[in-house]
C-alpha cells in the first residue's frame, strides 16, 4: 500500500551523480575557514527552528495562543 505512494523513480540520475562525492567538510575546508563556523554562522537544530513555521498551521491558525 505504501509503495504507491512512492516516487517513480526512487532515485533520480541526478540523485545517484549526487551520492558519488561525499558531502562531509575536509579537513582543507576547516583550515581555510569555509565552514559554518568560519562564515560566524552558529548552526541550529530542526527542533529548534521548525515550530517557529509552523504555528501558523495550527487548527486555529495564527490567532491561538502560543503555547510555551
Amino acid at each position: 500500500m505504501l509503495l504507491q505512494f512512492m516516487p517513480k523513480p526512487l532515485l533520480t540520475p541526478d540523485q545517484v551523480e549526487l551520492l558519488r562525492v561525499d558531502n562531509v567538510v575536509s579537513e582543507a575546508a576547516r583550515a581555510e575557514g569555509r565552514t559554518l563556523q568560519g562564515l560566524g554562522i552558529e548552526p541550529e537544530t530542526i527542533e529548534a527552528i521548525v515550530p517557529s513555521y509552523l504555528w501558523r498551521f495550527r487548527k486555529t491558525g495564527q490567532f491561538r495562543s502560543r503555547v510555551a
